[in-house]
């Protein structure tokens, strides 16, 4: 269940105005599958399916001690979803059990607020959102170092659904490579300096430097990995000079299916 919401603006028990009377879409994300008919035969080949984006319902009463401060609050619940101007935002929540969780949405249809007579200091309001990303994320960043000297390390995803992290390479080292779970993603013919980094972005699979621009063509490997349920263990490759942090940061937040 969700206690609160918190952000784009605060409903459930910590608000005295907004009140979440339902929330769907806090499950599995949409899923879209690739599938033909068996040509003389019953039945169909379901070979591939894929999660694709998540559909947010929420039901919220609006309550207020008198009708100009019932008008502010439909006012202000409003401006806090308009998403179409104020772009993609972080919907921010938490549950009963204790999990601080977001996501960033986009409105996927109009807000639906009547006003029915009599109502003068309560409402409901239907709000429907569209994630693009199936997980949802915790609200705290984690960050581990890997040294190379050390050879590989272990990364934690507390979380049950697959994650992927941004791998910050920083100097000096020589044509690293970063392993995990059989996946590699390498360079060659690249040195980054000491006082220098690489940022290795796994889920847009792009590689920049510290000034923005692209490395992508040093790439000798590039199968792009994820941070499966639990423990990773990351396995560095390279030759490490001797100067410089010689390690590398993983960037990530654990991931969930659905609560």
């Amino acid at each position: 269940m969700i206690s609160n919401i918190t952000a784009p603006i605060a409903i459930g028990q910590s608000s005295n105005y907004y009140i979440l009377s339902s929330a769907d879409g806090f499950g599995s994300a949409s899923v879209s599958t690739s599938k033909w008919n068996r040509p003389g035969f019953h039945g169909i080949k379901v070979p591939r399916a894929f999660y694709r984006e998540r559909i947010i319902r929420l039901v919220i009463t609006v309550h207020a001690p008198d009708s100009a401060t019932y008008e502010e609050k439909r006012r202000d619940l409003l401006a806090a979803f308009d998403l179409p101007r104020n772009g993609l935002t972080w919907l921010k929540f938490t549950t009963t059990g204790g999990l601080n969780l977001q996501t960033q949405v986009q409105l996927n249809a109009e807000i639906q607020a009547p006003l029915n007579p009599g109502e003068v200091t309560f409402g409901v309001f239907r709000i429907e959102l569209v994630a693009e990303d199936p997980v949802l994320y915790s609200q705290t960043q984690k960050q581990k170092d890997i040294n190379f000297a050390d050879g590989s390390g272990i990364i934690t995803n507390s979380g049950n659904a697959p994650v992927y992290p941004i791998v910050r390479i920083h100097g000096n080292v020589v044509d690293p490579s970063l392993t995990n779970a059989g996946r590699t993603v390498s360079l060659t013919g690249k040195t980054i300096p000491a006082g220098s980094y690489l940022d290795v972005d796994m889920l847009n699979e792009t590689i920049e430097d510290s000034t923005g621009v692209s490395q992508y063509e040093y790439i000798n490997d590039d199968d792009f990995w994820w941070l499966g349920k639990g423990n990773n263990e990351i396995i560095l490759g390279g030759t490490p000079g001797s100067s410089g942090y010689r390690k590398i940061t993983v960037i990530y937040r654990d991931g969930y299916l659905g609560v």
